[in-house]
């Protein structure tokens, strides 16, 4: 009995790991099969899959080499995800240390209710200041313009929480020592708080690309220009027939996560990522 339920435990474990794992397994073997397969495969004239087949009756890079020599448009939009995520990453994770900071270690008249505004705002869907958003984007002349995703982005109310409790149990006494020493608050702040937050940061860092880099809704509704359009619309548009090229633009789509998520996944504040730490 002390046998049969570890490798049952395991064996669930592998089920759950190949059901999840399996989209993207599907989609690197795809973005090498020639493109023929791909569209005899996704043929839907009779509203489903003809077959599911992960080995490429011939190994190419046909489909890469359209993403990056012969359809520009498609690099194109990767260009544009990264020029309205990591300037959106870099102005958050920036505002958010430092109003997180000021909310938990700073004391300042209606500090509280001020925090409790910001927790309103988080707690409200997306759908809801999409309208609010496109008006004063309007009346600032920002509509068609990169700025429209970058500055809400920027200003988001989640990566302020969630820096908040990190910062928020921080010892004063640590604080309140280096401002006896004559240190200023943005000493205390690069020196005292940024250190030892750093997983706070690597997480916001994280959630703050992942949920930028798959931005659909803001582009849509504040662009007019579809070449301003990111690769995540492209990937989206269920009306593409070049479900090979598809393929290859998610591979390469997936990378930028994956290379934050590898570099900082030892210090990421999730429970399940540092249990082997405990």
């Amino acid at each position: 009995m002390k046998i049969i339920k570890p490798v049952i435990k395991y064996i669930l474990l592998f089920l759950i790991v190949a059901v999840f794992i399996f989209p993207v397994v599907y989609m690197i073997a795809c973005s090498f099969m020639p493109q023929n397969q791909v569209s005899e495969m996704l043929n839907f004239t009779a509203d489903k899959y003809r077959e599911i087949n992960l080995i490429p009756k011939k190994v190419t890079f046909e489909q890469y080499y359209q993403v990056f020599f012969r359809r520009p448009e498609y690099l194109l939009k990767f260009w544009n995800s990264v020029i309205m995520t990591v300037p959106t990453v870099i102005g958050q994770v920036t505002i958010s240390s430092l109003a997180a900071f000021a909310f938990a270690k700073l004391k300042f008249p209606g500090r509280d209710k001020l925090f409790f505004v910001y927790i309103i705002l988080l707690v409200l869907p997306l759908q809801v200041t999409l309208v609010p958003n496109y008006i004063v984007l309007d009346s600032l002349n920002l509509l068609n313009s990169f700025l429209a995703i970058i500055l809400p982005g920027t200003f988001s109310a989640f990566g302020i929480c969630l820096l908040r409790q990190s910062i928020i149990y921080i010892s004063d006494a640590s604080i309140e020592a280096a401002r006896i020493d004559g240190a200023g608050y943005f000493k205390i702040f690069t020196k005292i708080i940024l250190p030892q937050i750093k997983s706070g940061l690597i997480t916001l860092t994280l959630l703050c690309f992942i949920d930028n880099w798959n931005v659909i809704e803001q582009p849509l509704i504040y662009f007019d220009d579809r070449g301003m359009y990111p690769l995540s619309i492209a990937l989206s548009d269920i009306s593409s027939t070049d479900f090979g090229i598809i393929f290859a633009c998610g591979v390469m789509f997936m990378i930028p996560p994956l290379l934050i998520f590898t570099y900082g996944h030892k210090d990421i504040d999730l429970p399940f990522v540092n249990a082997d730490k405990s």
